[in-house]
């Protein structure tokens, strides 16, 4: 698929979308205790922002990139008053600077090439959220196997970071690391 007809399908699909809030991962709200105080996180691929604003109202200077106007004009009216950078930016070139993020999330996303870099952006002590489609398509989510990860995938996928929990099901997959 050509590049224009990428961006003109992801800006449609988000223009369609609920003007609503979205609501954070319940994955990562379940671990919302092992997050820092205080940091810079970052949304990747953050779509509507529900992860964005969930990590700004806890605090965290808060970056949230994804490749649909469509989808963060809305973030940004909502991110009035928090710390919270919102850009249209292609998620995947160039990846985020090594050891820049204490907290980085990914939902509903998957570029595999990223996989090193996410990693070593990373500071010390980080933490990596990682939830996308698994398995075989089931009716939700990606048709493309190359968008979905192979059950087990996600386990090995950051070998440098400590595999904290993950989380498997029919079409999911989730996991949180620590650097």
């Amino acid at each position: 698929m050509a590049e224009d007809e990428k961006r003109a399908r992801w800006e449609a699909c988000y223009a369609q979308a609920e003007t609503l809030a979205p609501e954070p991962l319940p994955f990562l709200t379940a671990h919302a205790d092992w997050l820092p105080a205080s940091g810079r996180a970052l949304d990747l691929a953050c779509g509507r922002g529900g992860n964005a604003l969930f990590l700004a109202r806890r605090g965290l200077d808060t970056w949230a990139w994804d490749y649909a106007e469509s989808a963060v004009a809305g973030l940004r009216q909502r991110a009035d008053g928090l710390l919270l950078q919102v850009e249209c930016r292609d998620v995947t070139a160039p990846p985020p600077e090594p050891e820049s993020f204490d907290v980085i999330v990914v939902a509903h996303f998957l570029h595999r090439p990223l996989f090193p870099a996410l990693a070593a952006a990373l500071r010390p002590g980080g933490l990596l959220f990682y939830e996308t489609w698994a398995g075989a398509y089931a009716g939700r989510g990606p048709q493309n196997p190359g968008y979905r990860l192979k059950l087990g995938e996600l386990a090995g996928a950051f070998p440098g970071l400590i595999l904290l929990e993950l989380q498997e099901d029919v079409d999911r997959a989730a996991g949180v690391w620590r650097w």
